[in-house]
This record gives C-alpha cells, sequence and structure tokens, in this order.
C-alpha cells in the first residue's frame, strides 16, 4: 500500500520531535549536555501539535453543530 508524502513527512516529524523530548529529558536529569536546537525543537513540536488538536476539535464542533456525522 502506498504512503502519501504527506503522512511520510508527518511522521518524520513527529520522529525527530520525540528524539528532541528525550533529548531534553536526558538534559533535564543531568545525563548530558543540552544541544543546540533541542529545546525550541520541542517548544514548536509542542505548539504545533496543540494548535492541530484545536484545529481538529472545532472542525468536530462544528460537524457536530451543523448535524454532519462527526467522523
Amino acid at each position: 500500500m502506498p504512503v502519501s508524502l504527506r503522512y511520510r513527512l508527518a511522521l518524520g516529524c513527529y520522529a525527530l520531535w520525540l528524539v528532541a523530548t528525550v533529548l531534553l529529558a536526558a538534559h533535564e536529569l543531568g545525563l548530558i549536555p543540552l544541544l543546540p536546537g533541542v529545546e525550541p525543537g520541542v517548544v514548536t513540536g509542542a505548539t504545533v501539535f496543540f494548535a492541530l488538536g484545536v484545529v481538529q476539535l472545532l472542525r468536530r464542533g462544528w460537524r457536530f453543530l451543523v448535524g454532519e456525522e462527526a467522523s
């Protein structure tokens, strides 16, 4: 089954965010020094995930209000 470029890009960004999150946690525990770009990457990723969640909730809520089936 072919996978779309959009899906692969989203999955890659998510994987990078997970790696950055683990690196930040390891820094907070004192295991490694803070690498450049890790903290802004984690904050940016969390902001993007939050914004996508808000948009998804608004779309589902709108569909519910106008009577379409929320999927």
